[in-house]
């Protein structure tokens, strides 16, 4: 590297260390497993601070609730109330809570008796009165729900058929098929704000190389293809806040095999949100009203850190905004609320936790 290099890239060290200084500090509280378990990840938290999640034991993916083994339970966190296990739709070995509303009302998916390890059905689920198997799309064998709305509108997606799975919403008790982008094979509705728009993914091969679009719906103007970065032959959009603001990843021309977390503003035009400092790539999975935005990156060593971006100062690593000494390394953000809570998973004694940030005033 010439001397002009090593100067700017001293230049934007030092920039870099100065935004730190003023960025937001956290305190980290450890969300714990249930009974039996080892390993658990938060997946969304409300406005009231509730967390919703799964509690798992170690698995061969090394990343919590991700394989399909039995022993992985949906789980509702509150400081009030600690870790309560959801259970299962009857006779269910599996299951994970992946959205709450500022209600209280829980949405995610679990199997049942006699289906398979793979075969899911979505559900809901109230304080008093349980959970609820929401179905699936006519001609489905699985169903998964991902996020509910203010109004109690869900949004997530169900088989059509043996090899096919459609976007759906559940409203009022029943579900609709929200259909997909054209030559679709995999369409999720992943998010919903209070407005009733919804975001998600179309899958149009596994690949290689795997192909997606971003979608947007809203129920006057139906799906719409977000696109990609310039070049780009990839994007999901996984969440959406109050103000219609869209966050994802997508690739690019100039980095076609790997990811950059992505928004898109209310004109749905699309922006690169960068890597973390060294990094090449990142995922946006949650933004909140005031539109700052979680998910995960690597860093300039490989390891995978959890980030914060805000409009002011960029993207910052989360660890470098918690207590020194802490134990922790937060690998994901999954979710921030109002408050500027944030949820996800790390490590803490080897094993994965998790995790509930809270800003320090």
């Amino acid at each position: 590297m010439g001397t002009l290099g090593r100067i700017a890239l001293c230049a934007a060290f030092l920039a870099g260390t100065a935004a730190l200084g003023m960025a937001q500090s956290y305190t980290v509280t450890d969300l714990g497993v249930l009974k039996g378990d080892n390993e658990s990840s938060g997946f969304f938290i409300n406005n009231s601070g509730q967390v919703v999640g799964c509690s798992d034991v170690a698995n061969s993916e090394g990343y919590p609730c991700t394989g399909t083994g039995p022993g992985q339970h949906a789980f509702l966190w509150s400081a009030s109330g600690g870790l309560e296990n959801l259970g299962t739709l009857p006779g269910g070995n599996i299951s994970g809570a992946i959205g709450i509303n500022d209600l209280g009302l829980v949405v995610g998916y679990s199997n049942a008796k006699g289906a398979p390890g793979t075969s899911f059905h979505a559900f809901s689920w109230i304080q008093g009165k349980g959970m609820t198997d929401l179905g699936t799309l006519s001609g489905g064998s699985s169903s998964a729900a991902f996020q509910a709305n203010s109004s109690g509108v869900i949004a997530g997606d169900s088989f059509i058929n043996g090899t096919t799975v459609n976007a759906a919403r559940w409203a009022n008790g029943k579900i609709h098929n929200l259909q997909s982008l054209p030559k679709s094979i995999f369409t999720a509705a992943l998010a919903i704000n209070d407005d009733g728009e919804i975001v998600g993914e179309s899958v149009f091969s596994y690949g290689p190389p795997f192909l997606s679009r971003a979608f947007d719906y809203t129920p006057s103007g139906g799906m719409k293809d977000l696109g990609t970065l310039t070049g780009g032959t990839t994007s999901l959009a996984n969440a959406i806040n109050s103000g219609g603001v869209i966050v994802g990843q997508s690739n690019a021309k100039n980095f076609l095999t790997e990811w950059h977390a992505v928004k898109w503003g209310v004109t749905k035009k699309i922006q690169d949100l960068g890597t973390l400092l060294g990094g090449t790539y990142s995922v946006a999975f949650g933004i909140n009203g005031n539109s700052q935005i979680v998910g995960y990156g690597d860093t300039a060593n490989g390891s995978t850190h959890a980030f914060l971006w805000t409009s002011a100062r960029g993207m910052h690593d989360l660890n470098k905004l918690i207590p020194a000494g802490s134990g922790w390394v937060l690998i994901n953000a999954n979710a921030i609320n109002d408050l500027g809570q944030i949820t996800g998973y790390g490590t803490k004694g080897g094993r994965n936790r998790a995790f509930l940030l809270t800003p320090v005033d």
